[in-house]
């Protein structure tokens, strides 16, 4: 189970920190939170997303970007509890080659190189 971060402050908390992964196209920022300020029994990985408008002009391309965001880091949440991850388009993904952001292919893409941010390459 994953939380949402929505709150800007959150966001700039947790940008502020190393890149802690980086792919073709995409930058994980990672924040520890400390075990004693969150209840155990409703730690959950927090996540939050940032796809610029000015890398991915479509909505359809940003919203697709996000689901499987969301999808991968759901799937990883149990070895994160007490961490906070920001997922970053950092380069525009070629328009020549993904011709359609909701294709099965541009899913696909992203899905792989969400998963070696988390160092889970050979899953998709």
């Amino acid at each position: 189970m994953i939380e949402h971060i929505v709150d800007k402050e959150i966001f700039k908390e947790v940008l502020e920190t190393f890149a802690f992964a980086k792919s073709e196209h995409f930058v994980l920022h990672v924040k520890k939170i400390n075990p004693d300020e969150q209840d155990k029994q409703t730690a959950h990985l927090k996540v939050g997303v940032v796809v610029p408008k000015r890398l991915a002009k479509k909505a359809v391309s940003r919203n697709t970007i996000r689901r499987q965001i969301y999808i991968i880091a759901t799937r990883e949440s149990l070895k994160y509890p007490f961490e906070k991850h920001v997922i970053r388009l950092n380069r525009p993904f070629n328009k020549n080659t993904f011709l359609s952001p909701s294709s099965k292919v541009f899913k696909h893409a992203v899905r792989k190189e969400i998963l070696s941010l988390y160092g889970d390459d050979d899953a998709v």
